[in-house]
């Protein structure tokens, strides 16, 4: 390790505000370099454990920014194994280096040249020797590399020229429309990465050829949505969409299989608020999942187009936040007042013409406590608010 690896691992938890002005005190060392790679280090260490490590190098911040979550990147590399695979979209190597565990070779491309550089110096300080990294763009290495893979893995970058945020696939870099055929020309299977806000539904459509679709939650948040293609075309209506939710520590704590076809055919009734309120986690919302959702756990809707069900006894294991409703209040201050014992809660709306901050200022709550309120239009066309605690 070099002194200046040392003193940055050494001072890994000090604040780099200070750090960045310090340089009097430590003459001989960059240390607005240090002050940028003890950040790195902090954020390092909640998103991708494995790298929390002396001797690691970390690029500009916004490449940190877009890396895998180490959480999202073990489940990825638990798809999928074999003999060799590239990444064609390699970053800072997150995604590579998990993938490196499942599969014997793994060839990583990455345009920018620093980028490059720092993901040699970081597998070898991981001990990852099978990972080949060329500076190459993915539409120059595919023009020249003569290899088969079992598979290609890209998740293109989703900043234009003017780093601004895009989504759509032509939009992108690489765009995966323009080089489809040329992938296939190396592999007979693909997995790609969209932005999480891309529709679902026009994404596949786009693509064609979609096996299948996972669409992943970490810690609350959907993280990615993975598209797996083959070389044939399937019918979008019968392809699995498999909704993973991940905890905070990347541990899988349920998932929800369906495709188009079953939930068009799922039975969905609508009815009042009952004992039990759901609100499905975010990725089943993402998924579209909202009549298989109901019909899988046997569950009544608020309203079409109200994401909240309802049940007369208690469902467990179930992807959604369960709460115990104790109340249901008119939209007005003097009405709700009667079943909160202080003017405070925790305030969302569902199907509401209010957002949640006007609510809480019409009814005067403050923002916290143990109780939930959830202003949201019921099976009758109703504004309601559901006076619930966490079940």
């Amino acid at each position: 390790m070099t002194d200046v690896s040392g003193f940055i691992w050494q001072h890994r938890e000090d604040d780099p505000a200070e750090l960045a002005l310090s340089g009097k005190k430590h003459p001989g060392l960059p240390m607005a370099f240090v002050a940028r790679q003890v950040e790195a280090l902090q954020k390092i260490r909640r998103k991708v454990p494995a790298w929390y490590r002396p001797g690691m190098t970390f690029p500009i911040r916004l490449s940190l920014e877009q890396a895998s979550s180490e959480a999202c990147a073990r489940f990825k590399a638990t798809l999928f194994s074999g003999n060799h695979l590239a990444d064609l979209t390699g970053g800072m190597g997150v995604d590579s280096s998990f993938f490196a565990r499942q599969f014997q070779h793994v060839t990583m491309v990455e345009q920018a040249e620093e980028l490059v550089g720092i993901a040699r110096r970081n597998f070898a300080s991981l001990d990852l020797p099978n990972i080949q990294v060329i500076h190459h763009t993915a539409e120059q290495f595919l023009k020249e590399c003569p290899d088969h893979f079992d598979l290609i893995y890209l998740d293109p970058a989703r900043r234009d020229a003017q780093q601004k945020k895009v989504f759509n696939w032509a939009d992108c870099t690489p765009n995966v429309l323009d080089i489809k055929d040329l992938l296939f020309q190396h592999t007979d299977r693909v997995l790609i990465k969209s932005a999480p806000v891309l529709d679902i539904r026009l994404a596949v459509r786009q693509l064609g050829q979609v096996n299948q679709v996972w669409v992943v939650e970490w810690a609350g948040e959907v993280r990615e949505v993975l598209y797996e293609l083959g070389k044939h075309a399937t019918d979008p209506e019968t392809i699995p969409i498999i909704v993973v939710i991940l905890n905070a520590e990347g541990e899988q704590t349920h998932s929800l299989t369906f495709n188009w076809q079953q939930e068009s055919a799922a039975t969905l009734s609508f009815g009042p608020t009952q004992t039990y309120l759901y609100e499905p986690y975010p990725a089943v919302i993402k998924a579209g999942a909202f009549r298989t959702f109901a019909a899988q756990f046997g569950l009544t809707k608020l309203h079409a187009n109200t994401h909240l069900y309802t049940s007369e006894k208690l469902i467990t294991d179930i992807p959604a936040r369960v709460f115990q409703v104790h109340a249901i209040s008119k939209y007005d201050k003097k009405s709700l007042s009667a079943h909160l014992a202080e003017p405070k809660a925790n305030i969302a709306t569902r199907n509401f013409p209010d957002s949640a901050e006007q609510v809480r200022k019409k009814l005067g709550l403050k923002d916290g406590g143990d109780t939930y309120v959830f202003a949201a239009t019921d099976h009758a066309e109703n504004l309601q608010l559901i006076v619930c605690r966490k079940g």
